[in-house]
């Protein structure tokens, strides 16, 4: 794939990422509170701005591309190994989680630590938990794209007879 192939790939999956974590948010938006609210107006030029902006992403990602990146080198590059794809995807999807891992638990560890004793505290410590599992898979993905090439090649072959 030519760089610029790579670019408007990311920047379609970016849309797609974006329109999700826009649905997302969008009940938000149609609470009672949410329309008596003087920045109701806001809000609505924002949503349609991201929405504006995800359909520019995916209909346009070659056009996008061209503006970012230098033109195009007509010297053909050799194909990049599967692992190497394999490598850089896992550590994409490792930052990926950790990016949206780390707010939750930075925001959830210090309400538990501003909690009194009397208060509940059961359901911030499991939110707590499961962000520190998510943080370890986060890690795992970014630190180990050997052990992740293990498990998807043991996930490929299942099953499957050996001596066949």
């Amino acid at each position: 794939m030519t760089p610029h192939q790579i670019v408007a790939v990311a920047l379609r999956l970016f849309a797609v990422w974006l329109v999700l974590q826009t649905l997302k948010i969008l009940p938000a938006f149609f609470t009672e509170r949410a329309f008596q609210s003087p920045s109701y107006v806001w809000v609505t030029f924002v949503l349609a701005l991201t929405i504006v902006i995800s359909l520019a992403l995916w209909f346009f990602p070659r056009t996008i591309a061209g503006k970012l990146l230098p033109p195009f080198d007509p010297q053909p590059r050799p194909p990049a190994a599967p692992e190497q794809w394999l490598a850089i995807g896992c550590t994409l999807m490792g930052l990926w989680l950790l990016t949206s891992v780390i707010p939750g638990l930075v925001y959830d560890a210090l309400a538990l630590k501003a909690m009194s004793s009397s208060d509940d505290r059961s359901e911030l410590q499991h939110w707590v938990i499961y962000y520190m599992v998510e943080l370890l898979i986060a890690v795992w993905l970014i630190l180990g794209a050997k052990g992740v090439r293990e498990v998807f090649r043991w996930a490929q072959n299942a099953g499957v007879r050996k001596d066949l």
